[in-house]
């Protein structure tokens, strides 16, 4: 059953992702369709990490006094009703902003719930494979709209694939509602009751307070930063050396892809070794010539290589980072300690973003903003073999037959 419970999660979060990203790889044709210029365009993917900041802990504070269910019931409606605002009103640009921020509302209420789904369901040593699969659904949320939205729009208009992508949230909502009441039939962990608090000024104090959780912060605000910039502005990055849009596209999607493989392969050598902070060193270390690479190699395929190992590591170990905060952050609860970290990484998006774009025409050149992220993942190294795993213990007790199936 567990494991039906995880599955029925993923189409939901793969939809918000979707609704995200839906204008970004068509943002020539809507600024033609809408008539307003590229900053417009932009705004409509930028809403979600504008949001993500403004409701990430109310979202936490939900998942904790309420538990995931609540959280993912009201993330799954304002993405299914406000997606469906969005197509019904498709062709008046103003509206589609304004839904475009309501529907970004909801994406913290469905992110957050990683780690608690996995705490609240599998026992520890199967709970970095568990928010691996939910955060693999984030990354398949990133790649449908990039492999399908140009071919739906140009054939058939962006009222359309607003349409497509309305009809999914509403299948992937009713998946999830399906399931949301069912409760794990036994406790998998040994928590008392001091876990039992929710989120408040106390608990950010216990976050801020704890060195170990600090460290996860800080690498989640870099590493999260860089990755969003990157998703964001490939095609600015690899276009001064040549690459066509085309092959700008094939970049990212082999970024994707292989990321998606390593979010699948990482957390389940994790568990399988109970282990966490090697795979920061390892990923650490090859993201540093990765970026490198990524700054001045001119050729597509060495490139695609190149791309495909830096999105294998920074995606793959993603999860991992993710669980091992929560672990570390104990006794303040899931939702909050996982929040904070998509917070950080939602803050320096917005920020990295900011200050590629100013360095870049400040300078006339990529080579300067990519060489800031090339130090500040070097400064990445030595703050994680700082880090160290988590005590908290495997669980040994035989659950028989009250462990979900």
């Amino acid at each position: 059953m567990k494991w039906i419970i995880l599955l029925s999660i993923v189409p939901i979060i793969v939809s918000t992702e979707m609704m995200w990203l839906s204008l970004a790889p068509i943002s020539s044709l809507a600024e033609d369709f809408y008539g307003v210029g590229s900053m417009s365009i932009t705004l409509c993917s930028m809403s979600f990490m504008m949001m993500f900041i403004l409701f990430s802990l109310p979202a936490s504070w939900v998942i904790d006094k309420w538990g995931y269910k609540a959280s993912l019931l009201i993330g799954a409606s304002i993405t299914a009703v406000f997606g469906t605002l969005r197509a019904l009103f498709a062709d008046d640009f103003t509206l589609v902003l304004i839904m475009q921020f309501i529907l970004a509302i909801g994406q913290p209420f469905l992110l957050n719930i990683a780690t608690k789904v996995a705490s609240d369901w599998f026992p520890l040593k199967d709970r970095s494979t568990a928010a691996g699969i939910l955060t693999l659904a984030q990354y398949i949320g990133f790649i449908v709209p990039m492999a399908i939205a140009p071919a739906i729009a140009e054939s058939s208009g962006i009222p359309t694939l607003f349409k497509w992508f309305a009809s999914f949230a509403i299948l992937a909502a009713c998946l999830a509602a399906a399931f949301v009441n069912l409760k794990p039939p036994a406790p998998l962990t040994n928590d008392s009751p001091a876990k039992q608090e929710v989120l408040r000024f106390e608990s950010i104090r216990l976050l801020i307070a704890n060195k170990s959780y600090v460290l996860i912060l800080l690498i989640s605000f870099i590493s999260i930063g860089i990755f969003n910039t990157i998703l964001t502005l490939l095609e600015t990055i690899l276009i001064p050396r040549g690459f066509t849009s085309e092959e700008a596209g094939l970049v990212g999607a082999v970024f994707i892809v292989a990321g998606i493989i390593g979010a699948v392969v990482l957390p389940i050598l994790s568990d399988r070794y109970r282990i966490r902070v090697p795979f920061f060193v390892s990923a650490i270390a090859i993201l540093i010539p990765s970026y490198v690479g990524l700054t001045f190699v001119d050729q597509p395929v060495l490139v695609s290589i190149i791309a495909g190992i830096a999105g294998f590591m920074i995606m793959g170990v993603a999860p991992i980072l993710f669980q091992h905060g929560s672990e570390v952050a104990y006794p303040v609860q899931e939702g909050t300690s996982l929040g904070m970290i998509l917070l950080m990484g939602q803050v320096s998006g917005i920020a990295f973003v900011y200050l590629f774009e100013v360095l870049n025409d400040a300078l006339g050149t990529i080579v300067w903003p990519m060489l800031l992220f090339v130090l500040l993942t070097i400064i990445m190294l030595p703050i994680t073999f700082r880090i160290k795993e988590s005590t908290l213990p495997v669980p040994t007790r035989n659950l028989g037959n009250n462990q979900p199936m």
